[in-house]
């Protein structure tokens, strides 16, 4: 006959391999979960920008760099006028509103990010260029750390991790 403590021993080895693999079950479906809100998140941002706001960043993006003639903070407007991009925030922008709804958009996705329900990397391979210029532009300044603080704190806490994941580029500067 098996000694009681020989089968308190099988007991505890069945115990810890099924403890075992329900961690890593658990951890899979998490990891599994949050690829599908990072997707879904995606989506939803997509859908809720308008069709021609990417189109009007790009402009603005490329108005706002050094060879078409921009000052530092700065882009030149249609009407050839250096313009500070704060006044993206003012009404009747140049871009007809596309920052503002791009930054709010994103300022939602990286809420979903400090509570741990999605995957940075993933909206960073796609939202990477439009985060890291919108930072750049308005990180500084103090409505953007008021009205924005979830986009705002991600890019303070997470700015080694993201400068060395590969993102997406929406637009060159020629």
């Amino acid at each position: 006959m098996a000694s009681a403590e020989l089968i308190d021993w099988v007991r505890l080895g069945v115990i810890s391999i099924g403890a075992t693999v329900a961690l890593v079950t658990y951890k899979s479906a998490q990891r599994q979960r949050k690829l599908e809100n990072s997707l879904k998140l995606l989506e939803l941002f997509h859908k809720n920008i308008e069709k021609s706001d990417i189109g009007n960043w790009k402009a603005l993006f490329q108005s706002s760099s050094e060879p078409s003639g921009a000052k530092k903070g700065h882009f030149v407007s249609s009407y050839h006028q250096q313009v500070p991009l704060t006044s993206l925030f003012s009404e009747g922008p140049e871009d007809h509103g596309a920052t503002v709804r791009i930054t709010e958009q994103i300022d939602l996705i990286c809420y979903e990010v400090l509570k741990n329900n999605i995957e940075l990397r993933i909206i960073y391979s796609n939202l990477g260029q439009l985060m890291d210029v919108i930072y750049r532009w308005f990180g500084d300044e103090a409505f953007f750390k008021e009205y924005y603080p979830y986009f705002n704190k991600i890019m303070i806490k997470k700015k080694k991790y993201l400068s060395k994941l590969p993102s997406k580029t929406i637009a060159y500067c020629e």
